[in-house]
């Protein structure tokens, strides 16, 4: 697995650098609890042998807004959605209730919720 560094300030150009749909599958993104900090990570296999997989991650406080990649993976709404209900986070155009309903009051994978 590569596992490649970026922030929240630059995920979207590192991402878009990176991401060709001819040769690359989202898979997921998914958020760690680290306790003061969350580890937000996107995650990609490749089409080709040996069929590797590229993780982007960012640290990030648990109230920050995290940037969209719809623009770049139109796909990634789904994962996005998923992570605003599970984890209690805010991803820029991502509102609570994919998962879970609206008023659900906290992110049951969260450590601290």
């Amino acid at each position: 697995m590569n596992k490649i560094a970026t922030s929240l300030d630059t995920v979207q150009e590192d991402i878009g650098r990176f991401y060709d749909p001819e040769q690359h599958h989202f898979m997921v993104m998914n958020a760690v609890d680290l306790g003061q900090q969350l580890e937000i990570q996107w995650f990609f296999s490749h089409y080709a042998p040996p069929y590797d997989t590229t993780t982007f991650f960012a640290l990030a406080s648990p109230d920050a807004t995290i940037p969209s990649i719809r623009s770049i993976v139109a796909s990634a709404w789904v994962a996005e959605a998923e992570l605003v209900d599970l984890m209690d986070i805010r991803i820029e155009g991502s509102e609570k209730g994919f998962v879970l309903e609206p008023d659900f009051d906290s992110g049951p994978l969260r450590k601290n919720k």
